[in-house]
């Protein structure tokens, strides 16, 4: 597919998926999100990724959240389907069996939190600015910010919906939002080292755990402990986890490969 509003590159075992709208600061449309969602789909097929990075183009923002232009004359039912496309999108991102780490740099807002928190683990610059600010235009906030209570808690959560404030890094840090926080000027580098650290593992195990806390996420306990359970079983067949378990006894540094 040839994409207009995103950029992907592969790289050895990382493929780079780039919002590419920064004239709009990387507002979501319905072409940047039915992009992602392809981008996602052939990453999942590319069996030589095992690490997914999403970056922007935009010198100012991770994104700005939904693009107003797109939705501001939506009636009911176009509202709902916008909702169902968001969701669609931001799901992609949960269920990829590759984990997926954000790397934002400055305005990371609305709908383009909910993409962020859709990643796995979210690396930020100094610079960056997190907020719902939905409340403000007359909208409550929807769709994936429903992750936000497992991630940071009901009250935190209250204080973002609520308010609309935006939080600078280091909150965001401290609210348990994001991973890490370094200089802008460092801020690549950083998750190169995150994602580099990722892609040495097995890529069985990483698909098996991305699957089991996604299950911790949307079932009740019992289910989701019996899932995991059942996975490792599963696991326990592959040539990785042989590999692993045998570097171990010998000492030596795993070679993954499947």
């Amino acid at each position: 597919m040839t994409f207009t509003t995103i950029t992907l590159e592969r790289n050895n075992f990382i493929a780079r998926l780039t919002l590419n709208r920064p004239e709009t600061l990387n507002a979501l449309n319905g072409a940047m999100l039915v992009e992602i969602r392809a981008a996602l789909d052939e990453i999942a097929r590319d069996t030589s990724l095992r690490v997914v990075v999403v970056d922007s183009a935009s010198a100012r923002a991770f994104s700005a959240g939904i693009d107003v232009a797109y939705v501001k004359d939506l009636d009911a039912w176009g509202a709902r389907q916008i909702g169902q496309e968001l969701h669609a999108t931001f799901g992609a991102l949960r269920v990829l069996e590759k984990p997926i780490v954000a790397q934002i740099d400055g305005l990371c807002l609305g709908a383009g939190l909910e993409l962020a928190i859709s990643c796995d683990l979210l690396i930020a610059s100094d610079r960056s600015q997190f907020g719902l600010p939905n409340i403000k235009r007359g909208i409550p906030a929807i769709v994936e910010a429903a992750i936000l209570p497992q991630a940071i808690g009901i009250v935190n959560t209250r204080e973002l919906a609520f308010t609309g404030r935006n939080w600078d890094a280091a909150k965001a840090e401290r609210r348990g939002l994001i991973n890490a926080v370094v200089p802008a000027s460092e801020l690549g580098a950083e998750v190169n080292r995150w994602a580099q650290e990722l892609a040495a593992f097995s890529p069985r195990a990483l698909a098996a755990q991305k699957d089991i806390i996604h299950k911790w996420m949307t079932t009740d306990l019992e289910a989701a402990i019996d899932f995991s359970i059942n996975t490792v079983g599963l696991n326990w067949t592959t040539r990785d986890q042989r590999e692993g378990m045998a570097a171990f006894l010998e000492k030596r540094k795993a070679r993954f490969g499947e």
